[in-house]
């Protein structure tokens, strides 16, 4: 398709500035052509072949301020399960000392750090206790795990109120454990970090729920933890409360399961499902171990339009599929684009804008004004189409994902998650467009 836009108005002050934005040499400009006697013609039926391929890295979770416990099942991409691990640190007292004070409970405490998902439904949430002390001194990662019991030691079942801000989920501990944790504090049994570790040494967070998408990040320090609540006998009665905080020791597993879905067939790096075997979508997820592969395997071939001038610029748009807001993850803010190899090994960055001294990074951009979702990731591609068409370098493929390739450096981007359309989809659709001059 084709479509042609004519200039009017200020017509040579824009043949101007065209081509003072032109790149490499074509021989504009031998002869004078009139201004008059030029168009502009935009082009977005450049065939595009996009696929989703894995990425088998793995990232460290200890590192985060938070720890995650959900689920996201979906058709095309199976099922991503978050577990929470962590330990619990002590915090120096006067018990042994007190002899007015009385125990009133023992409550495990988790201040919410963030939400992702629908937050409207039921949350199963279950507690066990490890079977050991996570080992200190190591770096924990997504892939991590840790032996813990097989009945859960505590479990409820919430509705999450991540807005609420200063209102923690709070599971209460049996009467009895709470005094004699209480009783094991006032002895001096428990009087550090070892001794509390061989009566607690810690807990692993699950969620059993399979059928609600919602990750809830739980925020490590001052907001979660074992609190134990007394009072002093005395006339005044007065209420008090000592947290013992989860612990620097800490991670979270991400469990991807793509059994029953297309994609189950990505067992390597090198393989590959096409979009058009997963309803014309891709997906991009660090936490799913999973990125977007894009060629344009007619590129290089390129024919130039007659009366051909010159190459103005290249956009590729790429539409996320979503039908509202609230449908997915909060999309990743930044997605890039690298060069890679026929085994997907990142080979270089794609160089972007007219002169292609810069990454081809591209924002997330949402047209709130839209009656419907209209959102898009626009890369601005015109030095490097520009180089392919001159076939001044290779037509590569590339991988399409987020930005910068290295490692998230939070669970929050690990979890984030695009679905893309393909050129087949009727909306959200991916497409390059191209806009060139040429003389009538």
């Amino acid at each position: 398709m084709m479509r042609t836009f004519w200039y009017a108005g200020l017509l040579m002050l824009t043949g101007i500035v065209l081509f003072a934005c032109q790149s490499g040499d074509l021989n504009v400009g031998q002869s004078v052509i009139n201004p008059q006697e030029l168009l502009v013609q935009s082009i977005d039926s450049v065939t595009i072949q996009t696929s989703t391929v894995l990425r088998t890295d793995s990232f460290p979770t200890s590192t985060d301020q938070n720890i995650l416990v959900g689920q996201w099942t979906d058709a095309r991409t199976g099922r991503l399960q978050a577990k929470a691990f962590s330990s619990i640190d002590y915090v120096s007292n006067s018990f042994p000392t007190q002899t007015t004070l009385r125990v009133d409970s023992l409550v495990l405490e988790l201040g919410y750090g963030y939400a992702y998902g629908d937050t409207t439904s039921a949350f199963n949430l279950s507690v066990y206790r490890l079977n050991r002390v996570l080992p200190s001194g190591i770096v924990f990662y997504n892939t991590s795990n840790a032996a813990y019991e097989t009945t859960p030691f505590l479990q409820q079942t919430i509705t999450p109120r991540p807005i609420s801000g200063t209102r923690p989920v709070r599971l209460r501990l049996p009467a009895a454990m709470a005094q004699e944790f209480y009783a094991k504090l006032v002895s001096g049994e428990i009087n550090n970090s070892t001794t509390l570790d061989e009566y607690m040494p810690g807990f692993a967070f699950v969620s059993q729920s399979t059928s609600t998408n919602v990750f809830l990040g739980f925020a490590i320090g001052s907001t979660s933890g074992l609190r134990l609540y007394y009072h002093d006998t005395d006339i005044n009665q007065t209420a008090s409360s000592l947290l013992f905080p989860l612990s620097s020791l800490h991670f979270t597993q991400l469990k991807n399961d793509r059994s029953g879905t297309v994609l189950s067939t990505l067992k390597t790096r090198t393989d590959a499902v096409n979009s058009t075997q997963t309803d014309n979508t891709t997906a991009i997820s660090w936490g799913a171990g999973l990125q977007t592969r894009i060629e344009f395997p007619f590129l290089g071939n390129f024919y130039r339009p007659d009366q051909f001038a010159d190459f103005n610029s290249a956009l590729l748009v790429v539409g996320p599929v979503r039908q509202s807001l609230f449908d997915n993850t909060a999309p990743p803010s930044s997605l890039a684009l690298y060069e890679v190899n026929n085994n997907n090994d990142i080979i270089a960055s794609v160089p972007g804008t007219s002169t292609g001294g810069s990454a081809a990074i591209a924002g997330y951009t949402l047209n709130r004004n839209s009656l419907i979702t209209d959102d898009t990731y626009t890369f601005d591609l015109t030095y490097y189409i520009g180089q392919i068409i001159k076939r001044k370098i290779p037509n590569r493929p590339l991988i399409l994902t987020l930005y910068p390739s290295g490692s998230p450096t939070t669970l929050r981007e690990l979890v984030q998650r695009v679905t893309l359309g393909n050129q087949q989809r009727q909306n959200d659709r991916i497409k390059l467009q191209l806009y060139m001059t040429s003389s009538l």
